[in-house]
């Protein structure tokens, strides 16, 4: 299976709705990977710091990095999800709105080819996106994102993170192991004796006493 990287850099936000309303906002960005049709994540989600200084205005500058099955992307129409939320302490955290694209639309923008230039290998595309916040069941565009990313190159391989675990034997316990070594020893002894016996009833045999007399 091809395979490529994605690097995500989640630089900031502009103008994003005020959902605290009396106190200044702590954002922060969830991002995963999931199908187009809002089915659940396929990839595991990873999260940005919590800006508490900027308020509607938050810069992050926080990494991701994915690998992209890229058949799976074409065919199950794949998307990168930002989920932006506000950070509380005493209650549960606020949605302030999300903003999901395409992996197809990445991949389009960036170029379906490997790079093969060195300089290219450096290339970034940068992205503003509308966030989408819904009040009352109704769906709105209130604020930017802002990002860039880069597609590395076609990997032929099933990525580390996604190959199976060996099967390891389970240790087994130290008191196992004293057993083990307390029943050789037992068996080493018996042995032991059982040849010193049969020594004594060879030598009995040969001077004609019976072995029972001692």
């Amino acid at each position: 299976m091809a395979y490529r990287p994605l690097e995500v850099v989640i630089q900031s936000a502009q103008g994003l709705k005020n959902v605290n309303h009396f106190t200044k906002m702590k954002p922060y960005a969830v991002v995963f990977i999931c199908k187009d049709n809002n089915d659940p994540n396929i990839l595991p989600d990873t999260k940005t710091t919590v800006d508490s200084d900027n308020g509607s205005n938050p810069i992050w500058n926080f990494t991701f990095e994915f690998k992209i099955n890229i058949a799976k992307a074409q065919r199950n129409r794949l998307a990168l999800v930002v989920k932006l939320k506000s950070h509380h302490k005493t209650h549960s955290d606020k949605d302030i709105g999300d903003v999901r694209v395409p992996i197809t639309e990445l991949l389009a923008e960036f170029g379906d080819a490997d790079a093969t230039a060195e300089e290219e290998d450096d290339e970034r595309k940068v992205m503003s996106r509308s966030v989408v916040t819904t009040s009352d069941g109704t769906a709105s565009e209130e604020g930017t994102l802002s990002f860039s990313y880069k597609f590395g190159r076609t990997v032929e391989h099933v990525p580390p993170a996604n190959r199976p675990r060996l099967q390891v034997p389970p240790k087994k316990s130290r008191r196992h192991k004293v057993k083990k070594v307390a029943k050789g020893a037992a068996k080493g002894i018996l042995s032991i004796m059982g040849t010193t016996l049969a020594i004594s009833a060879e030598e009995a045999l040969t001077q004609g006493l019976d072995p029972d007399d001692g």
